[in-house]
């Protein structure tokens, strides 16, 4: 179903479909993935959200029924329905409490970029997660009611992993791999593979996050950036805080600051070499930066995250 045009700007107009800030500060640079188990709404509360956030979102219904606005396409959503959102993609997902049902769902919000990095050894895996992350999409939901449960089984077995803290890096890793590899297979059912091979247009905002996860480990050069996208400095910061809600400085040390938290995690570095490798030449500011976000100093975060 097709909004008329005239409508859709009247919307926007009104400011109905706005972006959500909310979500590009969700702590992107500690937490780069959020994955919740069953979440209920009931007609009390209401559910009418619109927003748009850099990270990809996934929602697999379990109980209600409603619309799902994405673009200018209406769908209707129901038991079984698994959607999905691009970067920076406005989407309104409204719950008809009509029958008095609740709306569950269970979500997958994450930063594409750490998925890429995890599926980097799946070849084909992460060329149709590429696909879904970049590709021009003709359809966004798909309708999976009488699948066997797996992914309920999915996302209840890393749940009870996130609530008995006993999930790491690795256990992420293979629910992101396992959860792509189910779509992958579903998508194939469907036979929507050969929908569209093409790349949808990429907001400033996008080329931006992109030209910073590839040289957020180098000092960073805005004049260089600017000159890529053949833009001034100005407009680049401009067009970057009217999209997101935050300015680049902001999101560089978000992605430096997210490194830097993996690393401490995973590695045994000492933290001089780990602020030199996320292009934080001066250990001192590293470390004030680490603390007032995070409300302690590196050592303390790894020895914490140890225990």
């Amino acid at each position: 179903m097709q909004i008329p045009a005239a409508l859709f700007k009247q919307a926007q107009e009104r400011k109905i479909y706005m972006y959500s800030h909310m979500d590009f500060t969700f702590d992107l640079a500690e937490y780069p993935y959020q994955v919740i188990h069953r979440h209920c709404t009931t007609k009390a509360e209401r559910w009418d959200k619109c927003h748009a956030h850099p990270g990809m979102e996934f929602i697999f219904v379990h109980q209600g029924t409603g619309q799902a606005t994405i673009g200018q396409s209406i769908y209707q959503y129901g038991p079984g329905t698994l959607m999905y959102f691009q970067p920076f993609q406005i989407h309104r997902v409204k719950a008809d409490f009509a029958a008095k049902n609740h709306y569950v769902r269970s979500k997958f919000l994450f930063d594409p970029y750490l998925i890429d990095h995890y599926l980097s050894g799946f070849g084909s895996l992460q060329r149709f997660f590429r696909y879904l992350w970049q590709g021009q999409l003709e359809h966004q939901l798909l309708s999976i009611p009488d699948s066997p449960p797996e992914l309920e089984t999915l996302f209840e077995l890393y749940s009870r992993q996130q609530n008995s803290n006993a999930s790491g890096p690795e256990d992420f890793a293979l629910f992101a791999a396992t959860f792509f590899r189910f779509i992958e297979r579903r998508w194939d059912q469907c036979k929507q593979t050969g929908q569209s091979a093409l790349s949808r247009h990429i907001s400033y905002a996008e080329e931006i996050i992109q030209w910073i996860n590839s040289h957020f480990r180098e000092e960073f050069n805005l004049p260089e950036l600017a000159q890529q996208l053949h833009l001034s400095t100005y407009h680049v910061s401009h067009l970057f805080k009217k999209a997101t809600g935050g300015s680049i400085t902001e999101y560089l040390i978000f992605r430096r600051l997210r490194e830097a938290c993996m690393l401490l995690k995973t590695t045994s570095l000492p933290i001089q070499e780990i602020s030199y490798s996320i292009g934080i030449t001066n250990i001192s500011y590293f470390c004030k930066l680490f603390k007032r976000k995070f409300g302690m100093t590196p050592a303390q975060y790894r020895l914490l995250d140890s225990n």
